[in-house]
């Protein structure tokens, strides 16, 4: 489905200027599970799974544009690119005619795009309130799919697979050097680094072992669970700071 996907957005200036479409390969795994398990799929949902694919990649390219400065070249052909994408996904629900599912996803983009603007703002909230504005952000699409079509058996492992993945990558930047608006709100709790690593560490242990609960109770065929192991390794190499 990645193929189709950059083949529907491919835009030549786009392409030469911009990193291209950018979706997870745990999103497009957890959006074609239900087709892996041998759940009822048809080329309708399988268009509905490429167009919370794409709206991903459209929130992501928005994301890509510096906080502050002038925007160059490469940064407005991004907001373009955003840009494009979305009316890409918005031809394909066009296409579909489905307002039920319109409405569906819809709801899912204002919540998604609500809790995002959450961490560019200078309120604070606890750090129960940042943690399920994350589980709300990475999975809310997805469990928007899931919910219309009946496949809410996956939400559960989705939601703790893609949660873990955003902490997985934050803590990648953090010991790089970089920073994210996501790093930057949890300066406001732990102003030491060290703290604040050893937070984001937690977070991974303890979904680790909630992920294992969850493919349990899905009973996952092996093809799945295979790939699923690729995606969570079965112990984090995680350098602490001194």
């Amino acid at each position: 489905m990645e193929a189709e996907i950059q083949e529907m957005v491919h835009q030549r200036t786009l392409q030469q200027y911009t990193a291209g479409p950018v979706i997870s390969r745990a999103r497009l795994f957890f959006l074609l599970i239900p087709e892996f398990g041998g759940m009822h799929w048809s080329d309708e949902i399988r268009t509905s799974a490429k167009t919370v694919a794409i709206i991903y990649a459209a929130l992501h390219a928005h994301d890509l544009i510096e906080e502050h400065g002038t925007a160059t070249k490469e940064q407005q052909l991004t907001v373009l690119a955003g840009d494009f994408y979305s009316g890409i996904y918005y031809q394909l629900l066009a296409n579909l005619d489905n307002i039920d599912l319109i409405r569906e996803l819809a709801s899912a983009v204002v919540t998604v795009s609500e809790q995002r603007a959450s961490f560019h703002t200078a309120a604070n909230g606890s750090l129960a309130d940042f943690d399920r504005s994350i589980h709300s952000i990475e999975s809310s699409l997805i469990e928007a799919f899931y919910r219309f079509y009946g496949y809410e058996r996956y939400s559960d492992l989705s939601r703790l697979v893609l949660v873990y993945e955003r902490y997985a990558k934050e803590l990648q930047l953090m010991q790089a050097g970089g920073t994210t608006p996501i790093l930057r709100k949890l300066d406001h709790h732990f102003p030491e680094p060290a703290a604040k690593e050893a937070w984001l560490t937690g977070k991974l242990e303890a979904l680790e072992r909630e992920i294992s609960e969850a493919a349990r109770a899905c009973a996952l065929p092996y093809a799945a669970d295979h790939y699923l192991h690729q995606l969570i390794p079965h112990k984090i190499s995680i350098k602490l700071s001194n």
